[in-house]
């Protein structure tokens, strides 16, 4: 006989179930043991085949010998119907917050995507006979979903790419089920447009996180004890390796170094242990431990976005990490004496990376074998740039690059023809670089002639200087006098971050615009340093320029150039530093700080840079600024005994 327990009002949300739908190889299962594992108040009862005691003993939807052609249509209603119904009517503790994996709305998208396989009919047909044959069943399940907070999981917005991604990741799936897939997915979405599911979450190619994050964020507000998820936005280091001096080389690097918190792995798979959560010991297990006790202590110190876990040794579990964390996962094996073999990062410009990562940075193990000692003798240094490159594919982000006419750097007619020559030597025929770009004044439109040098950067292998060199010398009498100076980086110092202070400059001004390529390879993007690291190299590049004030202000016939430019830089690091304010020009720098700090100079400096005595005292007034910003070391006090 049909249950028909009597219907009841909606109950507020805070007090219903929470059913998890969605369909095949979505993550439903994944999603509800994480959310198990962090709210010890979550009761998640068995599967609803469990409750019903004519349920085959099949596996999920791909038996399809039962499901789709084995019994009647009326039986696979019955069966199934009595199985939901069953598992709604068990006891609730006082308190406890229940999931369940797929929700009533599930049962007629089942029946109905049964429907259409056997009848070969249309979504709106099918959804009829579901309801027909569910009709006996209309009071109980009508109350039983009321009771219900319905969130159905998607693998597309669009149920034909939703079923494809689905389908992608079924092994093997025979050809009848692809249809009933397909169908399914159909009848999924026209459940939600009318309304069946409370919400819906779209996992598309997301970490398992991130849907997580997601789906925490929608049910916190209606769920005060189920919290937010702390590690959306955390980059994690993985260190393996079975050598320990290697690992805890690494640990210390990327603590001391790069700001990462270094944690211990096997403690934060204990601070996860539920006994009541089956432990099955396996990889999978093991890694849904390690995030949710990292997930707990980021949770605890809000402030980290970086963290290093080890040790982590086994691969399997690695790629469990890989598949929580995405792209934020990195794993680095270093080994005794070596440090990781070169690593086959996909090249920037021809990355085509998903939304929201980081073009050429996937994920991947850094490990050693017995030739690497001989291809990497400096085997310390070679980890430390590693995990440099680690830490920046992480934390920098990537700008394309556009490029320019040199007509629109508005130089001297001989510089715009040197710099037209120089591109086209270097790039026909046959490409030997892979960036030409201007920097400095000449690409800001503040180039002086007579004042100005032409700055010039060239991303290029080491195999290509002595092209570059013989380049620059046929091309020298076309600059007439004009000083050019030419960069030449390797793409790998840029992803490494091994590069001078002006450069991280030029780059955290590249996303801006502020680089003018006249020249890149298709596709090309380069790094923008994160606001940390910025910062750090502002400050290193203001201690270097009050070392050259001084230098200069010593001399009794200073540089006026130097001078200037070194007065100009520091009053742009200090500028930034203080308001966030970039000041390109030197000019504008200069009178920028006068305006914020005259200093007793009395009206605004203007351009000193030809008066010696009017760009020392501006000299001398930054250099005080400078200094007043540090706290004066304390004096020994006076014994009052005189010298004997």
């Amino acid at each position: 006989m049909p249950l028909n327990p009597p219907a009841e009002d909606r109950p507020p949300a805070a007090h219903r179930v929470i059913a998890v739908s969605g369909p095949a190889y979505v993550g439903k299962d994944t999603q509800l043991r994480m959310l198990a594992r962090r709210i010890p108040q979550i009761d998640t009862p068995a599967p609803a085949e469990t409750y019903a005691s004519r349920w085959p003993a099949l596996s999920g939807t791909e038996a399809t010998g039962w499901w789709l052609d084995g019994a009647s249509y009326q039986e696979l209603a019955d069966v199934l119907a009595s199985a939901y119904l069953a598992r709604t009517r068990r006891p609730r503790a006082s308190g406890e917050v229940r999931c369940v994996r797929q929700g009533l709305p599930m049962l007629e998208a089942t029946l109905a995507a049964v429907a259409a396989v056997r009848e070969r009919c249309g979504t709106a047909r099918a959804a009829r006979e579901a309801r027909a044959v569910l009709a006996p069943y209309r009071t109980a399940l009508r109350a039983s979903e009321d009771t219900e907070y319905g969130v159905v999981l998607l693998h597309d917005e669009d149920p034909v790419q939703s079923a494809a991604r689905g389908l992608a990741r079924s092994p093997a799936p025979d050809s009848l089920l692809e249809y009933y897939q397909r169908r399914l997915h159909e009848q999924i979405n026209r459940l939600l447009d009318e309304g069946r599911f409370d919400t819906a979450v779209v996992v598309g190619d997301r970490p398992a996180v991130d849907v997580q994050h997601e789906l925490r964020q929608r049910l916190h507000r209606l769920y005060p004890a189920i919290p937010e998820c702390a590690l959306s936005r955390v980059q994690v280091a993985a260190l393996g390796g079975d050598c320990e001096h290697a690992r805890d080389a690494a640990g210390e690097y990327l603590r001391t170094r790069r700001g990462y918190a270094r944690l211990n792995a096997a403690h934060l798979a204990a601070a996860s242990h539920d006994p009541a959560l089956p432990d099955t010991g396996d990889a999978t297990a093991l890694a849904e431990r390690i995030a949710d006790g990292l997930d707990r202590y980021c949770a605890a110190h809000p402030f980290l976005d970086r963290v290093s876990i080890e040790p982590v040794r086994d691969r399997a579990t690695v790629e469990e990490l890989r598949t929580l964390f995405g792209d934020r996962l990195r794993a680095v094996h270093p080994e005794p004496g070596t440090g990781p073999t070169a690593a086959p990062h996909a090249p920037v410009r021809h990355a085509a990376a998903p939304a929201g990562s980081v073009p050429g940075a996937a994920p991947e193990d850094a490990t050693s074998d017995a030739t690497a000692q001989h291809a990497a003798p400096w085997p310390r240094l070679r980890l430390q740039r590693h995990l440099d490159r680690l830490a920046f594919d992480a934390s920098w982000t990537f700008r394309p690059l556009k490029p320019v006419s040199v007509h629109s750097l508005n130089l001297p007619s001989h510089l715009g023809t040197y710099l037209r020559d120089l591109r086209e030597r270097l790039t026909r025929p046959g490409t030997a670089v892979d960036l030409v770009a201007v920097t400095g004044s000449a690409a800001r439109g503040t180039y002086r002639h007579g004042w100005s040098d032409l700055d010039v950067l060239v991303l290029a292998p080491q195999d290509a200087l002595l092209r570059l060199r013989d380049v620059r010398a046929e091309l020298a009498p076309v600059l007439k006098g004009v000083r050019m100076t030419m960069t030449v980086l390797t793409e790998d110092e840029f992803r490494a971050g091994a590069l001078p202070p002006r450069l991280l400059h030029v780059l955290t001004l590249s996303g801006t615009g502020a680089l003018a390529p006249l020249w890149c390879a298709p596709g090309l993007a380069l790094p923008v340093p994160d606001a940390v690291t910025y910062a750090d190299v502002s400050v290193r590049d203001g201690v270097q320029a009050a070392v050259t004030l001084r230098k200069q202000l010593l001399l009794a016939e200073p540089d006026l150039r130097v001078l200037y430019k070194a007065t100009a830089l520091l009053a742009k690091i200090m500028l930034r530093m203080e308001s966030g304010a970039e000041y390109p020009a030197d000019d504008q720098a200069v009178t920028a700080f006068h305006h914020r700090r005259p200093d007793g100079l009395g009206a605004a400096p203007g351009d000193v840079r030809y008066d010696r005595a009017g760009t020392e005292r501006m000299a001398a007034a930054v250099l005080r600024g400078w200094l007043a910003t540090l706290t004066p070391a304390p004096r020994p006090e006076a014994t009052g005994h005189g010298a004997t």
